[in-house]
């Protein structure tokens, strides 16, 4: 204990507590008592994440697919690596005038 007493701590140690009156007591139980409301997402929010989705399905489905193994009639097999030289002759060529 501290043997020298502030007289702020035995002010407070004189107060005495008030009891609550009967009433508030019922008023909380059974505010305690009573089920929760259930939490709803906000209605804007529902609204934006649909429309942000149907966004998306929308260009989903619009959006052109790449083919996956582009064939045009006369081409052989031997095209792609052609085009891969073509392209890096390209570069190159931009870099050197770079």
């Amino acid at each position: 204990m501290n043997p020298n007493p502030d007289p702020f701590e035995t002010a407070l140690s004189a107060l005495q507590r008030r009891e609550l009156p009967n009433s508030w007591r019922a008023e909380m139980l059974q505010a305690a008592a009573r089920k929760p409301r259930a939490v709803r997402t906000p209605r804007w929010l529902v609204a934006g994440w649909s429309l942000a989705w149907a966004a998306t399905l929308v260009m989903y489905f619009t959006t052109p697919a790449e083919p996956s193994a582009p064939q045009a009639a006369g081409m052989s097999e031997a095209a792609p690596p052609l085009l891969w030289q073509q392209r890096a002759a390209a570069i190159e060529a931009l870099l050197a005038v770079n």
